[in-house]
């Protein structure tokens, strides 16, 4: 696979109500749009992967939410864009699935390698944030979308959208270098604190 890595979520083209809900500093959802736009491809390279983390579009009024995504997905110059999909991502149109390279719910994979970088560790990655997830006790990653830094970080996860990073995606490789220094839970043994019911 040649090329680097990269990550980012919650993008929301298209969503004139982002501007305030999530208070991002445009003046208007075309502005933003062509500035996310812009930071992608100053970032993204043609041969470079980006793992988009869902909300790709927002929930774009008229519902128009697939002809708006083609209009941006033909400026982005990366070619190949894997989507795990978000709450406003359409579910069931072949032409919105078509502008990516692969669709998925839960993504989840170890021993990846991109270019000249590789890893290890296993990495989970989701539109939301999980408290537990696979790996977790082992050392493994979680990146996710949909709470645009409302959500306090746990162990080695991280929220990736755009709305922490500068408006931009981030090089994957420097998400993981930031969580590698975290410490692994090895907590084996837990105390039960759900109550016991039934029986």
């Amino acid at each position: 696979m040649s090329g680097r890595a990269f990550v980012t979520a919650d993008t929301h083209f298209g969503h004139a109500a982002a501007l305030k809900q999530f208070d991002r500093p445009f003046s208007d959802v075309a502005s933003m749009d062509q500035a996310i736009v812009t930071a992608m491809n100053q970032s993204v390279g043609p041969d470079d992967v980006l793992y988009h983390l869902g909300d790709f579009v927002g929930p774009v009024e008229g519902g128009a939410k697939t002809n708006h995504a083609q209009l941006i997905r033909e400026q982005i110059q990366c070619k190949r864009i894997i989507l795990v999909r978000g709450n406003h991502d359409p579910i069931g149109d072949e032409n919105f699935d078509c502008l990516f390279e692969s669709m998925h719910d839960v993504l989840s994979m170890k021993g990846w390698q991109s270019g000249d970088q590789a890893g290890n560790e296993r990495l989970v990655m989701c539109h939301y944030a999980m408290r537990i997830w696979q790996g977790r006790h082992n050392g493994s990653v979680h990146l996710y979308g949909h709470t645009h830094g409302t959500l306090e970080e746990v162990g080695r996860s991280t929220y990736v959208g755009v709305d922490c990073w500068g408006m931009s995606p981030q090089p994957l490789e420097d998400i993981l270098t930031m969580l590698r220094e975290r410490p692994v839970d090895l907590q084996k043994k837990r105390p039960r604190v759900q109550p016991t019911r039934g029986g």
